[in-house]
């Protein structure tokens, strides 16, 4: 079978074969992107829609972080405490690495007053990080859980000034006063105190945005489309294999009667008359 593929004819086959099975894979790879790309736009579309609510309405300093509080638009009002802020390193914005720029908010939205922790935006070199003045204002963003202490592996000691990850179990230990256990991603200020070069960051989706069935279901058909085109190459090879062809008509039986056909009686031959005359 592998000199019949070395054939010209067979290798021309095989390079299309390539060609269509390349080309469907890349079909299906784009069906189940677009599957996903589809329910995650879906998914952000309806966590925008939510409306914003007051902080103090959706969560308190030391209470757990509420069920369905991730990705929800809250808004409050206060002060910044720019001698509590901190970088948190190893952070991606559009593939370039940098920082994120945290700044807690002294706020008494629930009733008493308390740091929220700010993402305020994204630098790539620690400098470009302003100190916002103390000045009153009033924050609208996307909130977000306390992240893990397992996140920051692989940093290593950090300077002075810059935390792995925005762990509010940490931070209710250094800093002065009740922490909420939660933090947002700043959309807006009012008004505008963080200075162009603390780039804003998207806040991000939350939550499990899933797939679009139907699509994902057109992948499946490509790559099974792929699977049959070299389930037929590798037939159609087999049935053009010399070897191949002649163990098939070995394995014909040979030709028998048929045990109900009519057996043909001989016919006796006539005597041969004698050369001898008779006197």
């Amino acid at each position: 079978m592998i000199r019949t593929a070395l054939r010209p004819a067979w290798l021309a086959l095989l390079a299309l074969l390539v060609v269509i099975v390349w080309s469907f894979y890349q079909l299906g790879m784009w069906q189940i992107g677009v599957s996903s790309n589809d329910a995650a736009r879906e998914h952000a579309a309806a966590q925008a829609a939510r409306p914003t609510e007051p902080l103090g309405e959706v969560t308190a300093p030391h209470q757990p972080f509420p069920d369905d509080g991730a990705g929800l638009s809250v808004f409050a009002e206060g002060e910044y405490a720019a001698s509590e802020q901190f970088l948190v390193p190893g952070r991606l914005l559009q593939d370039e690495p940098g920082y994120w720029v945290v700044t807690p908010l002294r706020t008494a939205a629930s009733g008493e007053a308390a740091l929220l922790p700010v993402v305020r935006g994204f630098v790539t070199d620690p400098v470009q990080a302003d100190l916002p003045p103390a000045d009153p204002v009033k924050v609208t963003g996307t909130l977000a859980p306390s992240e893990s202490p397992g996140e920051s592996a692989g940093l290593g000691a950090l300077p002075q000034g810059q935390r792995a990850t925005i762990d509010t179990a940490d931070l209710v230990n250094d800093w002065d006063g009740p922490v909420y256990n939660a933090f947002v991603f700043l959309v807006d200020e009012q008004p505008a105190v963080t200075a162009t070069s603390v780039v804003r960051i998207p806040p991000p989706v939350f939550g499990d945005s899933g797939i679009v069935w139907r699509n994902f279901g057109y992948g499946l058909q490509w790559f099974t489309f792929a699977a049959f085109a070299v389930y037929m190459y590798i037939r159609f090879l087999r049935q053009a294999t010399p070897g191949r062809r002649e163990e098939q008509g070995a394995g014909e039986p040979p030709h028998t009667p048929s045990p109900h056909a009519p057996i043909q009686e001989e016919t006796p031959c006539p005597p041969v008359p004698s050369s001898r005359s008779s006197v």
